[in-house]
């Protein structure tokens, strides 16, 4: 199987999965080894108090960290977040913002993965880091 053909299974794979995504309005744009981007655009469902809920951008780092960390071990396996640390830098009111996540070390059990969440002035609004636990998959 070539690059593209793998980057196109990982990502149907992982879109059907996580029905979650389309809730959020989450679009998973890029997948490379080890990298992901996913993009969204801030609405009033997100909200709490007239800015983002940091849940959703938790969402959103967290989906970015594991689909660069499972680009590393499909299709034999996936992947589950089993800790997630996310720094809130500033808060997110209205518009577009994207996560880049990438995964830092693929081990054996254990992705150590970190996603940075822009707004759409490309500042960063959270930071996060990520451990998941490598799951075999039955095909």
């Amino acid at each position: 199987m070539n690059e593209q053909n793998f980057f196109d299974e990982l990502k149907q794979f992982m879109t059907r999965g996580v029905p979650y995504w389309r809730k959020l309005g989450f679009e998973l744009k890029e997948i490379a080894p080890g990298r992901a981007v996913f993009e969204a655009k801030a609405h009033p469902d997100m909200l709490q108090n007239g800015v983002v809920h940091g849940g959703a951008l938790a969402s959103i780092a967290d989906s970015a960290c594991a689909v660069a960390g499972i680009s590393h071990v499909f299709p034999a396996s996936y992947a589950t977040t089993v800790n997630l640390q996310v720094a809130y830098l500033k808060p997110l009111i209205e518009g577009p913002f994207r996560a880049e996540g990438k995964c830092i070390k693929a081990g054996k059990s254990i992705l150590f993965c970190e996603a940075v969440v822009f707004d759409g002035k490309d500042e960063v609004i959270c930071t996060a880091t990520s451990q998941l636990m490598v799951i075999p998959r039955n095909r």
